[in-house]
């Protein structure tokens, strides 16, 4: 559910299908009524033309003639339409061709209605109390039952709840594709932008150049303005620190001239010029701390392993006595988004402290999960002494024995979290030092 796209289509699926199914449900119910109403009003109608057809026998008793039936099929067997007479004491005194022989149904009141669904047999059965009036003015108590078959009632309703919801679910799914077709022409506009980041990332584009809705055209500008204002931002840094190193060099090589200079004492002309490569040791760390770019936005993926191999190939030539043997396991298709120059100086200083420190054997390798990614240095050399955290501290070194200034691991700390990583130092299966470092994946 991280895509909008999904999100809004699974919503508005939930309300289109939550809404036809209560529409669906409504009409069928609605129907339904409309269907017993009309069937109560029918075998009402029937019972008024019995009524009328009514008359009394020689012993007073009220009888209809099957002559006089208004219904045709009251007068044939099998019908599915039946009716009787019953007297106050529950006994038929009249029924038509073939009346089941059911229990004598409760009486309703004189002048009331009973309408009921009977489950066996499956008929609707109609029940109205009355009072006739003979001519000896004599009252007497009935009840009139009319029976209908219900069968052609459900084959009815069963055809109209078939087509209702064949029809709505086509109207359902008809509308949830027009509801996809929607979302995609309205979300359209949102994918073209994140089409164009990404080729900003791999610098295909410098900028956002598409026409969006004026919803979108606020964040397409300050995307572009932020975009502009960081690479501007970057180059002010690079220029100014460009300028601060030119400037430098002039006064620190008239100090180390200075240091050439007769009649100056010798312990005092060391002195000053170990202070002189100090401070120029300083300068250069200070700038490479500040050039660190660490993360930024809409950068394009550097490919590990080509810059592992140039880095590999001007070592090998550089410690050429040593005759490195030199291992690059990063794989060819990881790729990590960073600033070229800040993986530059993070691997050259680690490739450059494995190559000095080791006895020959050296080995890169990379590994990327889900959230980070690994870079691991190994080498053969003596490896780390016990509590080696202090060696990330400017000018703290392992081995006195070899020349150097003790900036290296303290650049590469610098960088790692100048990006939001981590730096760890283990003993290598090589025998020697292992660097490993955590570089947060976005």
């Amino acid at each position: 559910m991280n895509s909008l796209r999904t999100r809004l289509l699974v919503a508005a699926a939930l309300i289109v299908v939550a809404f036809g199914s209560l529409t669906g449900l409504i009409l069928e119910r609605s129907f339904q009524n409309a269907m017993l109403q009309a069937q109560q009003d029918k075998m009402q109608t029937l019972v008024y033309s019995l009524l009328g057809a009514a008359s009394t026998n020689a012993f007073g008793e009220l009888t209809i003639a099957l002559e006089a039936v208004p219904d045709p099929r009251l007068r044939q067997p099998l019908s599915g339409l039946e009716a009787a007479l019953f007297d106050d004491e529950g006994v038929i005194v009249w029924s038509s061709a073939d009346f089941l022989r059911l229990r004598p149904p409760a009486s309703p009141e004189v002048g009331e209605w009973r309408f009921e669904r009977l489950a066996d047999p499956n008929a609707f059965a109609l029940s109205f109390g009355l009072r006739w009036i003979d001519s000896a003015d004599d009252p007497r108590r009935y009840t009139i039952v009319v029976l209908e078959d219900a069968n052609a009632w459900d084959r009815q309703l069963g055809t109209f709840r078939r087509t209702l919801w064949f029809w709505l679910g086509a109207t359902l799914a008809a509308l949830t594709l027009a509801l996809l077709l929607l979302l995609r022409w309205g979300l359209k506009p949102l994918r073209q932008l994140g089409s164009e980041l990404q080729r900003i990332e791999r610098g295909e584009q410098q900028q956002i150049q598409g026409h969006y809705p004026q919803e979108i055209q606020p964040l397409a500008r300050d995307l572009n303005t932020m975009i502009t204002a960081e690479r501007n931002q970057q180059t002010r840094y690079r220029n100014a620190l460009g300028d601060l190193a030119h400037t430098l060099k002039t006064p620190l090589a008239v100090l180390r001239g200075m240091t050439a200079q007769s009649g100056l004492d010798e312990g005092f002309r060391c002195q000053l010029g170990e202070q002189i490569d100090r401070m120029q040791h300083i300068v250069d760390h200070q700038l490479r701390r500040a050039a660190a770019a660490g993360t930024r936005t809409l950068t394009e993926p550097v490919a590990l392993r080509s810059l592992c191999d140039k880095l590999l190939t001007a070592i090998v030539k550089v410690y050429a006595d040593k005759r490195l043997q030199v291992d690059n396991a990063v794989p060819e298709h990881l790729r990590l988004r960073a600033d070229q120059g800040d993986l530059y100086d993070l691997l050259g200083n680690l490739i450059d402290n494995a190559a000095k420190y080791g006895n020959g054997q050296l080995r890169v390798s990379a590994l990327s999960g889900s959230r980070q990614c690994l870079i691991v240095v190994e080498d053969d050399g003596a490896g780390f002494p016990p509590q080696a955290e202090h060696l990330l501290q400017r000018g703290a070194r392992a081995d006195e024995r070899q020349p150097g200034q003790g900036l290296g691991l303290a650049a590469v700390a610098d960088i790692v979290r100048a990006y939001g990583g981590r730096l760890l130092l283990d003993r290598s299966p090589l025998g020697g030092a292992k660097v490993i470092v955590a570089l947060p994946l976005r």
